[in-house]
């Protein structure tokens, strides 16, 4: 399954995943209901977690894991 990122670094990526959560390179995204019409198909959309983001200082809590 394929899903679309909203938000930081990864913001419009197409990328592989599906949970409650995805990683892209060293951030954090969560699921929402949201959905999105992109490549022909509707993706779940996944939002950024500032809080979970190694570019932006942060990710090393363990709540990030």
């Amino acid at each position: 399954m394929e899903v679309l990122l909203r938000g930081g670094p990864g913001d419009g990526q197409v990328v592989p995943g599906g949970g409650e959560t995805v990683r892209w390179q060293a951030c954090l995204y969560e699921i929402t209901s949201e959905r999105a019409h992109r490549r022909g198909r509707d993706l779940r959309v996944y939002r950024h977690r500032v809080d979970c983001c190694e570019p932006y200082g942060r990710g090393s809590e363990d709540r990030c894991e």
